[in-house]
């Protein structure tokens, strides 16, 4: 009985102990099991994230500590940040140093989804756009003033208020002058001493009669009567006691010191005329703009009077020397106004265009391209180097157009300016290019903004003018970005080829 006592204990405590082993095994099991979760949790979590940023909106970047504060919002468009990890970054730019370069490819959902549009680089005249502000004024050339070339009293006004209209020729003012009277008379009678003495032998005699009658007529003709009316006065042989002033050029009277009655002495002016069918308009151009313009250049006029309407006018002159206080230079424009609608003193908007003439000119010249590779260009037919295709002959080109980038096509990162080239439908590669000045060109009779090309792309290659923002952005965001659009993005590493140059 004893015996049994001890087996049974004995049992008892092995299996005691046994089960003491297996639950100690189960418990380092789960420690185990956890430790790995742990391990496998913290593994991608000791990534170092350099910032979080936005998918549409790369250029927000904010810092770890920010965003742990509840920073996790673009304030852009309110999307929330994805990380940007250390390793990514440094892998971009080994690719950069290594030469390699991110090639884009959408699907079709995907392009439809972006609105992706492509346009291909042509050569077309670009002009530079100066507007400015001018003001209108008289034509100089055609300012005259009437003026009383005798003393004497106005008896009566023909053109009797200011705005008045004229032609040249026309009556002015009827005015008494007693000087006129006796120079008359002096005349007639110079012409009745020629007749009495033209038949004398005496020759010095008649010259002097001759003298006579040609000093009287010079006195009259510099005091303003015409020859018309001398004329009149040897036929009629008998003196005025007043004379008429007629206008010297047709136009708007500006401005009357005329009235009935008054006295005038010798020289004052009774009128002032201006031809308002030509004006003048004054502007002022910036220092930095003066190379852009010169005389007989174009320009193209608007006033908020006549909205819609368009006046044209050409550069007349450009003064020689620079305004120091607001570093302008004037310009004046000659400026048809055959409507009268232009008003000296009105304040119009200007603009004056300017060819631009840097960047790839046109050949001017037929040359050959190949319809497969366009950067393939030769001035005679051949076949292409690359294909083996034969090359089609393509219009001539103005040398006045250059190469342009539309202006929405061009993502200016500050160190340079990038476009995206189309390689093939779906797949879209990155180019860095050399632009020039900013101008306009006419593009089915609008104006469009572009750049001149000096270097980075050829005629007829196509480039992202719109949703080039987008596929920048996933050019550049790795990891959980492209997860945002299911994976339509893909990136594929190939080396780069050094941007090709349009020669001629």
């Amino acid at each position: 009985m004893n015996k049994i006592k001890k087996f049974s204990i004995l049992g008892l405590s092995v299996a005691l102990l046994i089960s003491s082993l297996l639950i100690a095994a189960c418990k380092k099991g789960e420690e185990v099991t956890e430790k790995t979760q742990m391990a496998a949790k913290k593994a991608p979590a000791e990534k170092e994230i350099l910032y979080y940023t936005c998918g549409m909106h790369p250029s927000v970047k904010v810092k770890p500590e920010d965003y742990e504060k509840g920073n996790n919002k673009c304030p852009i468009c309110n999307m929330d940040l994805v990380p940007v990890y250390k390793e990514a970054e440094m892998a971009m730019e080994a690719e950069e140093q290594e030469g390699r370069e991110i090639e884009i490819k959408l699907t079709p959902r995907a392009q439809a989804l972006a609105r992706v549009e492509t346009e291909e680089i042509q050569f077309r005249p670009l002009f530079k756009e100066i507007n400015t502000v001018g003001q209108v004024d008289y034509d100089e050339r055609k300012v005259a003033y009437v003026a009383a070339w005798i003393s004497g009293r106005i008896d009566k006004l023909f053109v009797d208020f200011t705005g008045n209209r004229v032609k040249k020729g026309d009556p002015l003012v009827w005015i008494y002058s007693p000087n006129l009277v006796t120079s008359q008379e002096e005349y007639l009678l110079a012409l009745e001493t020629l007749e009495r003495v033209k038949e004398s032998p005496i020759k010095e005699t008649v010259d002097q009669a001759k003298s006579l009658v040609e000093s009287s007529k010079r006195r009259l003709l510099l005091w303003g009567v015409s020859e018309k009316q001398i004329k009149e006065l040897e036929e009629r042989r008998k003196a005025n006691t007043n004379m008429i002033i007629y206008a010297p050029i047709g136009g708007t009277v500006i401005h009357k010191n005329a009235f009935e009655g008054k006295y005038v002495k010798e020289g004052e002016n009774l009128y002032r005329i201006a031809d308002l069918f030509n004006l003048w308009i004054l502007a002022d151009v910036y220092e930095y703009e003066m190379a852009l313009i010169k005389n007989g250049q174009r320009v193209e006029i608007t006033s908020p009077a006549y909205p819609g309407e368009k006046f044209e006018g050409k550069i007349s002159f450009i003064d020689p020397f620079l305004n120091p206080k607001t570093r302008t230079v004037k310009v004046r424009m000659n400026v048809p106004n055959p409507q009268l609608k232009l008003k000296p003193g009105m304040y119009v908007n200007v603009l004056l265009s300017a060819h631009v003439q840097e960047g790839i000119h046109g050949s001017g010249k037929v040359t050959y391209i190949c319809p497969m590779h366009p950067e393939v260009v030769s001035d005679k037919p051949d076949d292409c180097h690359i294909c083996g295709m034969a090359l089609v002959e393509k219009a001539i080109v103005s040398p006045d157009s250059v190469l342009a980038v539309p202006k929405n096509a061009v993502l200016d990162t500050g160190a340079r300016k990038l476009v995206y080239m189309e390689k093939e439908k779906g797949t879209y590669v990155p180019k860095e290019i050399e632009l020039g000045a900013e101008a306009v060109a006419l593009v089915n009779g609008q104006k469009r903004k572009f750049y001149a090309l000096k270097a980075g792309l050829t005629e007829g290659m196509r480039i992202v003018t719109q949703a080039n923002f987008l596929i920048d952005s996933q050019s550049q965001i790795t990891g959980q970005a492209e997860a945002i659009y299911s994976g339509a993005i893909e990136a594929k590493k190939k080396k780069k080829t050094p941007p090709s140059k349009h020669i001629h």
